[in-house]
């Protein structure tokens, strides 16, 4: 247990990124730090708080959570060294969670593509879709965010209506999530619905791998494939692990519950608008 004490704080010192089977897509040089704000329960409006990182590079940037990622690092390293889930779990109990296990990789597999990874329970999915630019409006409202003089913009942007800041003196059409398409980096992202906030704390230059974790075994799907399986587990997961393969008898078992929570996703899908 020393051994796997002693790794983790090594982990817990380096870049909060994935360790083992990746594939380099670019070296990031710019690491924009956010906090996200957000509506975890539509019924209770109970919220919920995260770190992310934007890693910009010279073709590539991808969005992560810091948390999830930090702990996904230390129980990768523990799995290395030949420890348990058990152990595994001991060593990440005091890390605060969000659950965001999504990667926004912009401009990969190639130009104007992007690319979502995310995680539903066991399984791990991974779509490709246009690298779509928002059709902003640009205001003449100004304010200033970490030392930066920003600038106020609107757009309708997948289904949700959303304020952004951005600063020309950061010339790179990038922000947190899927926005981007201004003509400076955004600092400060929010929903006309206060449900998503994201707002910069820092940045710091780096020198560091963007990579894809390749480790496990990506399910290739469409995006309205991968909003159904979240909408199911979100709303009765007793249910959807029902539905799954490598369920056990205690899980068919369990009682499935009568009430189910209302989903609610950063991305409205079509599905969803009529159901409304």
């Amino acid at each position: 247990m020393n051994k796997i004490r002693i790794l983790l704080i090594t982990v817990l010192g380096l870049c909060n990124l994935p360790l083992f089977a990746q594939v380099k897509l670019d070296t990031a040089y710019l690491q924009v730090i956010y906090l996200e704000d957000y509506v975890k329960n539509v019924d209770t409006k109970k919220m919920g708080y995260d770190e992310l990182f934007l890693n910009i590079g010279s073709h590539i940037s991808e969005f992560y959570s810091k948390r999830e990622s930090q702990v996904q690092n230390i129980r990768d390293s523990v799995f290395a060294i030949g420890g348990d889930i058990s152990q595994a779990t001991s060593l990440t109990a005091d890390i605060p969670r969000s659950y965001q296990y999504y990667h926004v990789y912009k401009n990969y597999p190639s130009k104007e593509m992007l690319t979502y990874t995310d995680k539903v329970l066991f399984d791990s999915y991974r779509y490709e879709e246009p690298l779509e630019k928002p059709v902003w409006t640009l205001l003449s409202e100004r304010k200033d965010i970490q030392g930066y003089l920003c600038q106020k913009a609107m757009a309708a942007f997948k289904g949700r209506k959303w304020t952004a800041w951005y600063t020309t003196k950061i010339p790179i059409s990038d922000g947190p999530w899927k926005l981007n398409g201004l003509p400076g980096l955004i600092l400060d992202a929010m929903d006309s619905d206060s449900l998503y906030h994201f707002y910069c704390v820092g940045m710091k230059q780096i020198k560091r791998s963007i990579p894809i974790n390749i480790k496990g075994k990506f399910i290739k799907c469409s995006k309205q494939e991968l909003y159904e399986k979240r909408k199911q587990l979100n709303e009765n997961i007793v249910a959807y692990m029902k539905s799954m393969p490598q369920i056990t008898n205690v899980i068919l078992k369990t009682p499935e519950k009568t009430k189910t929570n209302k989903y609610l996703d950063i991305e409205i899908q079509e599905s969803a608008k009529k159901q409304e």
